[in-house]
């Protein structure tokens, strides 16, 4: 019997390490990583949440309006920005079969001289940046201008 008191208590002790609750409420591993948050009014969890004025993260109760700010001031960025360029190369060629495209019969192609193409404008990411792309209804070369 006192084999088995002796390890229940060995991993009682166990998960004491593992998880600790400090005093702000807020469950915390060994590493110092938040696991949750809950509200000091009503002890329900807080949840993340933006706030949109400042453009912030907050943990905010759903019962009551609590909210804190977050220790961790961004979670995510994902920044998308491409070069007209490198757009270019995304482009298939088979679009100038497209008949839904506008066509300009006044571009005049580099590559074989042909006077028709089809033309488009792609956002490359930048918002003050809107090019138009053509492609050569002829050999499917593209440029942008």
């Amino acid at each position: 019997e006192n084999n088995n008191n002796n390890n229940n208590d060995n991993n009682e002790e166990e998960d004491e390490d593992i998880l600790d609750v400090d005093n702000g409420g807020a469950m915390m591993e060994q590493e110092g990583v938040l696991l949750m948050k809950f509200c000091p009014h009503d002890s329900s969890m807080l949840y993340p949440k933006e706030h949109k004025r400042s453009r912030s993260l907050r943990y905010a109760c759903r019962l009551c309006r609590y909210s804190e700010e977050s220790p961790h001031p961004m979670i995510y960025r994902n920044l998308i920005k491409k070069e007209v360029g490198n757009v270019l190369h995304t482009v298939p060629g088979s679009v100038s079969d497209d008949p839904t495209l506008p066509r300009s019969h006044n571009s005049n192609c580099e590559s074989c001289g042909h006077n028709e193409a089809v033309f488009f404008q792609s956002d490359t990411g930048q918002s003050d940046s809107l090019a138009l792309i053509f492609v050569c209804s002829n050999c499917e070369f593209k440029w942008v201008a």
